[in-house]
């Protein structure tokens, strides 16, 4: 039960308050005249001791009372909601309340021992949840799932490397296994009728975590500590289990101080698996409630263990298993959370008028090779150096290049030189199409449609090319390549007849969206008609090394178009072709695709 308490005398006031969550009950007063007013939330509780209290069963914020000779002191008090589920007759749960809030996730760039990976920013938890109080046990996981994973493993002489017992970690637990342990809880919890509506038993996000663990700090260690030395130090002593106390072997839960909203063991003893995809870089802006990226190859792992120095059993270090993913080092600790909606998929239309719509086509997160082979006819080997590319975010892109009617129904005119209703609209400038993106999306979620964490935009130029692609890796998305070198310019091309506008077929002029073959994911003209702009800031070399999410050059007037035109040649519509305009250029030969991404 949190508790605030208050002192009033004749002459002096004297406050007290305890380290709480957020939302706890608080409690404050000022005179006037002679009367004491008292604000607070909770309930109100008063007392001639301080040891013996009765409710104010009539009082409501701001509650008044005359100032005399004798000290009446008062409290706010408010119900936890922490609870204890019993797993057996012998075995209980215990779940600690963790009230929403907002907290900077990272570390400084001053704090002794810090990782480049903790970029500090400011994150935002909308919903409460539960946390264990302790790491998920060896008896507790024993219950649920029926085996002790950690019983029977040794360093091959006979002597264990982790400590055997009811209330030591669990550990030699995958992911997999971890969240199998959550699903199965969940079912019990369920039948039994004791889970929360709307609720269920998960890892922690990573966010979720550090919140969590902090407890309102914002120093290196939950204590309110900073570390005096990057390994050996007496701070870490005091919070938990590390390569310089732990006798070389994990401790039983809950022998260390806890944190001010109750958890032990956040520091040391087993790394804890988090929900999320791991990802080496940080947002550099405020989130809200951040999951991680979409996809991944591991999954981070929070709070350091019983082998390393303290410098990496910080509040803000992150950390992934690069060999064992279920080692004696790795444990978890169980969340009660809400279920998160389910995420965005699938294709949809959108109605713009009576009689136009929109049509966006699904697609996932992914990795692909960027830009062209070096063997590749019609290549421009500076500017599309091969590199990998992984997108972890899903997203949907136009169907077709955004026409004239589709223009019109949202910006009310039509600029375009080759009139039609269907034409893809043209001579409009970056910022047209910008313009024309920020309008949708305020009419959509103003509708109630548009997806929570996205806005309509143009595509960035890797999204452009890992959609218009579709997992194909050759010179054009129908699986075809440029076969001879005269077919690059001087030549019509056969193979891009098939899915694409240009100057051998086209009559220099635009064509209505959707009359050639569209590629494998039901993308049509991404070959052709008009050349689409870009998000990106134009950059004129790729990097030569995987990249994640790329987002083009940090700065500058020339805008990547994309996709090549019913003027040009086969080598500038093919998938790798790059080009770029000024934001402000106006060409009839320019349009562009719209995007529904998650907002950067």
């Amino acid at each position: 039960m949190h508790r605030n308490k208050t002192t009033f005398g004749l002459l002096a006031v004297v406050l007290a308050a305890a380290m709480v969550q957020a939302a706890a009950p608080t409690i404050s007063c000022k005179t006037d005249g002679n009367n004491l007013i008292v604000t607070y939330t909770g309930t109100l509780y008063q007392s001639s001791d301080a040891v013996n209290w009765t409710e104010v069963s009539s009082a409501s914020s701001p509650y008044q009372v005359k100032m005399g000779n004798k000290k009446l002191f008062f409290c706010a008090k408010g119900e936890s909601k922490n609870f204890t589920i019993s797993l057996s007759d012998t075995v209980d749960l215990n779940m600690i309340w963790i009230e929403p809030g907002t907290f900077i996730m990272g570390s400084p760039e001053d704090e002794l021992g810090r990782y480049d990976t903790e970029v500090q920013h400011e994150v935002t938890l909308t919903k409460g949840y539960w946390m264990g109080k302790y790491e998920v046990t060896q008896a507790q996981y024993e219950v649920i799932m029926g085996t002790n994973p950690s019983d029977g493993h040794d360093v091959g002489y006979g002597n264990p490397v982790y400590g055997i017992g009811d209330d030591y970690p669990v550990c030699f637990v995958s992911w997999d296994e971890a969240m199998d342990f959550c699903a199965k809880l969940t079912a019990i919890e369920k039948e039994a009728g004791r889970l929360p509506e709307g609720y269920e038993y998960t890892l922690p996000t990573e966010a979720q975590w550090e919140y969590a663990c902090r407890a309102g700090t914002t120093t290196a260690l939950n204590s309110g500590k900073d570390l005096s030395s990057v390994n050996k130090c007496s701070e870490m002593d005091e919070v938990g289990w590390y390569g310089y106390n732990s006798d070389d072997m994990t401790q039983q839960v809950g022998l260390k101080q806890p944190n001010a909203w109750g958890l032990y063991d956040m520091h040391g003893n087993v790394w804890e698996w988090c929900l999320d995809w791991y990802k080496n870089d940080y947002p550099t802006s405020e989130v809200v409630d951040p999951m991680g990226p979409e996809t991944g190859s591991v999954h981070v792992m929070r709070g350091g263990c019983w082998t390393i120095g303290a410098k990496t059993c910080r509040s803000a270090v992150r950390g992934h298993p690069e060999l064992d993913p279920k080692g004696n080092l790795l444990g978890f600790r169980v969340a009660l959370a809400p279920v998160p909606p389910a995420p965005p998929s699938g294709d949809m239309t959108i109605p713009l008028s009576d009689d136009v719509n929109l049509d966006m086509i699904w697609i996932k997160p992914g990795t692909f090779m960027m830009g062209s082979p070096e063997d590749e006819l019609g290549r421009d080997a500076e500017k599309e150096i091969q590199h990998q590319v992984t997108l972890t975010k899903a997203y949907w892109l136009g169907k077709y290049e955004v026409t004239q009617a589709q223009y019109e129904a949202i910006m009310e005119t039509n600029p375009s030189k080759f009139k039609g209703a269907d034409l893809p609209v043209e001579m409009v400038s970056w910022s047209d199409a910008m313009e024309f993106c920020k309008k949708l999306t305020e009419i959509e979620k103003e509708a109630g449609r548009l997806p929570e964490g996205y806005e309509y935009t143009l595509p960035t130029e890797a999204q452009w090319e890992y959609a218009c692609r579709a997992g194909t890796t050759t010179a054009f998305n129908n699986g075809t390549n440029i076969p001879s070198a005269d077919q690059r310019s001087s030549e019509p091309c056969p193979n891009l007849d098939e899915v694409g506008w240009y100057k051998y077929n086209s009559n220099k002029t635009t064509h209505p969206a959707g009359q050639k073959q569209p590629n494998a994911w039901g993308l049509y003209d991404m070959h052709g008609n008009v050349s689409e702009w870009c998000l990106d800031v134009y950059w004129s070399t790729y990097p030569s090394t995987p990249v994640t999410d790329p987002t083009g050059a940090d700065s500058g007037s020339y805008m990547v178009v994309r996709g090549g035109l019913w003027a040009g040649s086969a080598s500038g519509c093919r998938s790798a072709s790059r080009s770029s305009c000024m934001f402000y250029d106006c060409l009839n030969s320019v349009g562009f695709r719209v995007a529904l991404a998650p907002v950067k």
